[in-house]
């Protein structure tokens, strides 16, 4: 299965026509990637196993339609991405999205890097409803890159506004901006190229801690060049460039019709309803 995993990738995201691994490609790999797998922890949210092997992986993603999260994500693009020859490899970093924590948080958020003609490139579609939908240079840092939606930078930590203590071991912030302000996302060192085993145990943190927002809360979303939407429990939101608009889901029917029409999620109506129960047990 290792040797048709690009096979496999090119055909779920729909990218047609000969492949070379190219800048102009990677980035309409992204584009199309957060358009055709969405993220979501419907696995970690039911208290079941969220596993990192690539051939669980692929079933998942690949062939299921099935949603994930950023460790799936980019355990999947690394794979991907080397096998259509590009230079790839996975860091861990800092979650800062919402949140101005008193101490360093744990490296939860995997992203895959990749390099072309010496320059170095973020490839993440794993970060839910502030995921940048296009790829990000880490070799403009301060600069101003603009996506289809959100304009994203790359900032020294000395910009971050934020504490050296709750940054350690970190280099760059991933900043986005909202309303005329930038905003923290997460923070990467580009040169801690990580071991499996360090994704495997953020992954075990992340799909079984009491603490983690991956066990605690329902997370859905997608995006595309003109709007993303999101799921959080039972509420619907939608982005676009000027505007936003929320939902409350509040029948089974409507939570159904959201999974597999607006996320496209392939999963048993027994499963819709386990997810749905679980929501409206502690509403």
């Amino acid at each position: 299965m290792q040797a048709k995993i690009s096979a496999l990738y090119l055909k779920k995201l729909g990218f047609d026509g000969d492949f070379s691994p190219t800048l102009i490609n990677l980035k309409r790999l992204l584009s199309l990637h957060v358009q055709a797998i969405p993220f979501g922890n419907l696995s970690s949210f039911l208290g079941k196993e969220v596993s990192l092997a690539s051939d669980q992986i692929i079933q998942k993603l690949l062939i299921e339609n099935r949603e994930g999260y950023c460790l799936e994500h980019s355990s999947l693009t690394k794979i991907a991405l080397t096998e259509l020859g590009y230079e790839t490899y996975n860091v861990l970093g800092r979650v800062y999205y919402q949140s101005s924590p008193v101490s360093t948080p744990v490296r939860t958020h995997l992203v895959t890097l990749v390099r072309i003609d010496q320059q170095l490139f973020l490839y993440d579609p794993g970060f839910g409803g502030m995921t940048p939908t296009t790829v990000l240079s880490l070799d403009q840092i301060g600069e101003t890159q603009q996506t289809s939606l959100e304009p994203f930078r790359f900032v020294e930590l000395t910009q971050s506004g934020l504490d050296a203590t709750v940054l350690t071991e970190m280099t760059y912030m991933l900043q986005v901006c909202i309303h005329n302000q930038w905003i923290n996302v997460y923070a990467i060192n580009p040169q801690q190229q990580i071991a499996d085993a360090d994704a495997l145990i953020a992954n075990w943190y992340i799909s079984t801690s009491p603490e983690s927002i991956f066990t605690q809360n329902l997370m859905l979303s997608t995006a595309n060049a003109e709007m993303r939407t999101t799921l959080k429990d039972r509420v619907l939101r939608t982005h676009d460039k000027g505007n936003s608009n929320k939902k409350e889901l509040n029948t089974f029917d409507e939570f159904e019709d959201v999974i597999k029409t607006v996320f496209r999620i392939d999963i048993s109506q027994a499963m819709v309803k386990e997810t749905w129960a679980k929501l409206t047990l502690n509403p």
